[in-house]
């Protein structure tokens, strides 16, 4: 039923930023994307594993993430790349 992406919230984070949350919230089907976040728990004492925190998820379609990143929409500013590189220089 659909592609599944399992990612760190971070992840998610910046995936989501680029559509500006605009992606539609869709039922799973075939051609779906779900988008599964996660964070880390808390600090645990040395030599035990921090658990996994379900942060949510979105399901939406190929199709939407496609033009989401596609789309002249939410593009960052002319030039903005090129000031950053300059910037480094």
């Amino acid at each position: 039923m659909g592609l599944f992406f399992i990612c760190p919230m971070s992840a998610y984070n910046k995936i989501a930023e680029r559509p500006g949350g605009n992606l539609q919230d869709i039922h799973k089907q075939p051609g779906s994307v779900t988008l599964m976040r996660y964070d880390i728990g808390p600090v645990v004492p040395d030599g035990q594993i921090r658990a996994l925190k379900f942060g949510g998820q979105l399901t939406t379609t190929i199709d939407q993430i496609a033009l989401a990143f596609t789309a002249p929409t939410n593009l960052p500013p002319a030039k903005v790349y090129e000031q950053a590189i300059i910037a480094e220089l």
